[in-house]
């Protein structure tokens, strides 16, 4: 018995609308005080550290989309559904042309 993989022309694409509220979680589920985020600029000694309740403060679609990168896969599948991702602050949006299905938990 083989697997089916669906060749790409045979998908169908949608687009969904998911309205997220979280106040002091995380995707991760941990608290936004214990988890930290860290970048480098790329000069020696400059490792830069946040906590998660000040990213979610300024940047939060950034929280999210890097909770959202720890969960899909580190392979070519994993690069390119990051890439299909698109996140906006608060409802508005300018995909209204491609009927998005909404999505509240």
């Amino acid at each position: 018995m083989s697997t089916y993989m669906a060749k790409k022309g045979e998908v169908e694409r949608k687009w969904y609308v998911i309205v997220i509220n979280c106040k002091d979680v995380v995707l991760t589920g941990k608290k936004l005080e214990q988890k930290k985020w860290y970048r480098h600029t790329g000069y020696v000694g400059h490792l830069k550290e946040t906590n998660y309740a000040t990213l979610m403060a300024t940047r939060p679609t950034k929280a999210v989309e890097l909770a959202v990168k720890g969960m899909v896969p580190s392979n070519t599948i994993g690069r390119a559904a990051m890439l299909r991702l698109r996140l906006f602050e608060g409802a508005e949006h300018n995909h209204q042309a491609q009927k998005p299905e909404a999505w509240e938990f």
